[in-house]
This record gives structure tokens, C-alpha cells and sequence, in this order.
């Protein structure tokens, strides 16, 4: 009987030992490793179109209180959502429960909107001016840290660094003030560096595989472009006109990422 006891008591030992072991090869996770990784969501650009001018000088066309007038008329919102897919890859180190990565990200954009406005001149009932801009944004990329917290195969994270993009602005202004009135038209095409911050969180689903939810917020602050406003009735006047975006972005995504 002691023997049959003593040798039942072993085997439960052996047996709590070996599922222990097999439960903790289960839930402990390494998220040390270079990994590669792609996503889709939603990006949402956004910002504000402003615009400036004078007067008050010799040989301006605008006389007051056209400056005035137009910046509170042009000033307003643009905004718009699309679907955006990218790719990203990266480096991470965990030490304990702490994790500390750089990861670098590309996606689409797709941002191409347009805000038109205008109004009858309080400076002459006569001429009313209407404006126009169009701002396309194709892609946005990043390279940001990564600092985070991870507990067995979940890990919650923090993140921020550059953003940069390419913005194309195309603003026009016009009016029917005397004959042919006034018109001014510019465009400007740059690669705007800004910055870039987040959260997220990731799940390993085994060894390799990691699935992510992630959101991150870019401020690429403002992209401008300058035109020479003229009447071909008055050609010794003219003014310069100031059209300006601050451009930002909010992007939602879900991914799933190889670890190597």
C-alpha cells in the first residue's frame, strides 16, 4: 500500500512537473527580433486652409477691408478619410517585462481634397472674389521607438518619432471686379518632415506570428503657396496672396507581422 501510494504520489509529481513545463512554453513569449510586417485601416487627413494678404501700400489692387474680408472668408476645414495599406519592419529588444523597439512604416494616402469659398467685396458691391484649394497627399511614412510592456504573449505599447510626406498645393483666387477682374493661381509640391505618435497593442499568436491593432496620430504642420493677384484692367496693381494648409493625419490599422 505505502509503496503503491509513494509511487502514485511520483507520477503526479512527473505529470505537474511536465504540464507546468508545457504551460509555460505556452504563454511565455520572446518578443526579442527583427520582424516584418504589413497593415490596413483608416486614414483620416485633415486641416485648416488659410489665406493672407495687404493693402495699404502703393500699388496694391486690394484696398481695405479686402485683406480682412478674405482671410475670414477662405479660412475653414478640409478633411477626408480613405482606406490605407502599408508595410513596416523593425528591431526589438525585450529585457524582463520591458520592450524597447525602432520600426520604420510606409502607407498610402490617398488624401486628395479640395475647399472652395467666396463673397460679395464689402469694399465694392460691384465685384465679388471666389477661391480655391486643392491639396493631394499620396503616402506618409515614419520611423518612430517603440517603448512597451509585455505580459506572456500580449504586449501594450507607446510610440512617437519623424513623420515625413509629400503635399501638392494648387490654390486659385479670382474676381469679376471690372471687365475681366482679377486672377491669381500658384501650386507648390513638397516632401514636409513632421512628427508622429501612437499606441498599440500586439498578440502573439505563436513563435513567429504577431497580429496588431495600432493608432498614430502625424502633424505635419503648414505647406504654403504664394500667387500674384493682378487686373488686366489695372495692371500696375497687384497683390501678393498667401494660401496655407496645416496638414494632419490619424490613422487606425490592424496588422500581422513575421518575427525572424
Amino acid at each position: 500500500m505505502r509503496f503503491h501510494c509513494r509511487t502514485g504520489f511520483g507520477i503526479f509529481c512527473v505529470l505537474a512537473l511536465a504540464t507546468g513545463a508545457q504551460a509555460q512554453d505556452l504563454t511565455a513569449h520572446d518578443w526579442s527580433g527583427v520582424y516584418l510586417g504589413a497593415s490596413i485601416g483608416g486614414v483620416g487627413g485633415s486641416g485648416k486652409v488659410e489665406a493672407t494678404t495687404s493693402d495699404g501700400f502703393v500699388g496694391s489692387y486690394f484696398t481695405s477691408p479686402d485683406p480682412e474680408q478674405i482671410a475670414a472668408t477662405v479660412a475653414g476645414p478640409l478633411s477626408q478619410w480613405r482606406a490605407t495599406g502599408g508595410v513596416f519592419a523593425g528591431y526589438g529588444q525585450q529585457w524582463d517585462n520591458l520592450y524597447l523597439a525602432v520600426e520604420g512604416s510606409a502607407n498610402s494616402l490617398s488624401f486628395d481634397g479640395s475647399r472652395s469659398s467666396g463673397a460679395v467685396y464689402l469694399s465694392n458691391p460691384d465685384g465679388q472674389f471666389t477661391h480655391r484649394l486643392s491639396a493631394t497627399a499620396d503616402w506618409q511614412a515614419t520611423v518612430r521607438a517603440r517603448l512597451g510592456l509585455a505580459q506572456d504573449r500580449w504586449l501594450g505599447y507607446v510610440t512617437g518619432g519623424a513623420a515625413v510626406t509629400r503635399i501638392k498645393l494648387d490654390a486659385t483666387f479670382a474676381d469679376d471686379f471690372l471687365g475681366a477682374g482679377a486672377a491669381g493661381h500658384s501650386a507648390s509640391d513638397d516632401t514636409v518632415l513632421g512628427f508622429v505618435l501612437g499606441s498599440g497593442g500586439e498578440y502573439a499568436l505563436n513563435d513567429r506570428w504577431t497580429a496588431r491593432v495600432e493608432y498614430l496620430y502625424a502633424d505635419y504642420g503648414k505647406v504654403s503657396t504664394s500667387s500674384v493677384v493682378t487686373n488686366p484692367a489695372f495692371p500696375v496693381f497687384s497683390n501678393d496672396l498667401d494660401t496655407s494648409f496645416r496638414f494632419r493625419t490619424h490613422t487606425i490599422s490592424v496588422g500581422l507581422h513575421h518575427r525572424f
